[in-house]
């Protein structure tokens, strides 16, 4: 097996890394082709760019993770582009334009083109057949299936398949019942698209104040991804910012019909708006985000896989200490704990299923402790105890300083109180003091080190919290001397 030149691959617009071409094919201008990183692309192909050097650059676009079967051929006068994991089946045929055959007596070859504006974008994720024919003004969406043989000539939405010619949609992907349910007619696909709009897959719920510029960061990460998929929403409240938020807010509701947002006419406070805007989601998962956590890059449709796969879970965890990539399920409150512990606090990593998490009879029952989402995590599985672990690193952070909350209090004296309220209902007294032990050691301490260095006021009251939590431990003493040694180091300073 041999592949193009290195001479060659030097020409094209972009050629990315761990990319392999076979000989055996031709491109034409490969200056206006590029070519994402972990391709492969079998002969025989054709890549014809039938205006170089015209309009915008490159004008046919290969993503990331593409594998295109033998035969492929792509002409492109203005774009063609192939996102991210795509995968062609033998001899797929995929043009943005088509020939002029109107003017009777003069032969088509000189009748010239239908558009040279058109774009061809075939989605992240999506599986073109053997022999399929895609050409015009045409979006094959994320994750959708061409049938083998079929004509594509208008757009197909996201997780659908299509098939015929012209190609109909088939199947669609519906997220309540988890199910590619078969469509009879256009209407009766219509029918279940609207649905899917009402109850997408995941709403992205994000409470925010006064972080215009971490919140427009943060949406940027999130749509960069998911683009205009209805999958997925993504609902904002507001509360009642001073700043540039209202403008970051209308600008993407404006491009987006899956964004929605909220303005409260006065703050009503950081926990009650986590629940508010919870309160808002349609999906058939809610997940909370900080507007200060950004998404990494290709992390957002590989968890619609997770949210297919484990949609019976109530609550899902994201795991970001231990990146593995693995996904694992479970069930039970203390199995649960084993695996979260202290980090169920961090509500980016909080995905919950919106039945469970509706049927919550007070779900501001520790809305005063900072930690109302670990009572709703323990209190959904006192439900429905099933629930799923993520083991990937999803986020970057702006590291903002919240200067209010008393560390002593919510980490300590929150989060004991919560975790006792199940004792008898799904907890052991032994498992919580398992978890207060290493929590004490892997994650108190450490901190508390960390606040004690910079001076923070967050410490207030450390040791009354800490007594009165850890006070009947057997380590007890020797861990208050740790403490009370570095308060004494770090004051002297």
């Amino acid at each position: 097996m041999t592949f193009i030149s290195e001479e060659l691959a030097a020409r094209f617009h972009h050629f990315g890394s761990h990319t392999y071409v076979q000989e055996g094919g031709q491109f034409v201008y490969p200056e206006d082709v590029s070519v994402g990183s972990n391709v492969f692309i079998r002969s025989h192909y054709w890549f014809n760019v039938i205006s170089p050097g015209l309009g915008t650059s490159p004008k046919i676009i290969i993503g990331d993770g593409t594998q295109c079967n033998l035969g492929l051929v792509i002409s492109a006068v203005n774009r063609v582009e192939l996102k991210a994991n795509v995968l062609t089946g033998p001899n797929v045929y995929i043009s943005d334009t088509d020939h002029q055959y109107r003017e009777v007596g003069i032969p088509i070859h000189s009748q010239g083109i239908t558009s040279y504006m058109h774009r061809v974008e075939i989605g992240e994720g999506a599986w073109i057949g053997a022999n399929a024919v895609i050409v015009g003004n045409v979006k094959v969406g994320k994750g959708s299936v061409i049938s083998a043989n079929s004509v594509v000539t208008g757009d197909i939405p996201d997780y659908c398949v299509a098939g015929g010619s012209p190609a109909k949609i088939l199947r669609v992907y519906d997220p309540a019942s988890g199910q590619w349910l078969r469509t009879r007619s256009k209407r009766e696909a219509a029918r279940i698209l609207d649905r899917r709009k009402e109850q997408p897959l995941l709403s992205i719920c994000i409470p925010t104040y006064n972080r215009a510029s971490d919140l427009e960061q943060c949406l940027e990460s999130i749509y960069s991804q998911i683009g205009d998929t209805d999958l997925i929403e993504v609902r904002v409240s507001d509360n009642a910012s001073t700043d540039a938020t209202q403008k970051v807010l209308k600008r993407y509701a404006e491009q987006y019909p899956s964004f929605h947002y909220q303005h409260n006419a006065e703050n009503i406070g950081a926990d009650p708006n986590i629940m508010h805007v919870l309160g808002q989601g349609k999906g058939k998962f809610l997940k909370i985000q900080g507007d200060d956590d950004f998404y990494v890059p290709e992390t957002l449709i590989p968890l619609l896989h997770v949210l297919h796969t484990y949609k019976d879970c109530s609550v899902i965890h994201i795991d970001l200490l231990q990146p593995t990539g693995v996904v694992e399920g479970g069930e039970g409150l203390e199995a649960f704990l084993n695996k979260s512990s202290i980090y169920s606090s961090f509500i980016s990593a909080t995905i919950l299923r919106r039945e469970d998490w509706e049927r919550i009879e007070d779900k501001g029952l520790y809305l005063d402790s900072s930690f109302n989402q670990i009572y709703w995590q323990y209190a959904m599985l006192e439900q429905n105890p099933r629930f799923c672990v993520v083991h990937r690193s999803m986020f970057t952070y702006a590291g903002n300083d919240t200067a209010s909350y008393n560390f002593g209090r919510v980490f300590i004296d929150s989060y004991q109180r919560i975790l006792q309220h199940f004792v008898g209902r799904g907890l052991s007294g032994e498992s919580i003091r398992a978890d207060k032990q290493r929590v004490f050691y892997s994650f108190i301490l450490p901190w508390f080190q960390r606040f004690a260095s910079s001076g923070s006021g967050k410490l207030e009251g450390f040791e009354i919290y800490f007594s009165q939590h850890y006070g009947n431990e057997p380590y007890y003493p020797e861990a208050m001397q740790q403490i009370q040694l570095i308060a004494a180091r770090h004051a002297s300073l």
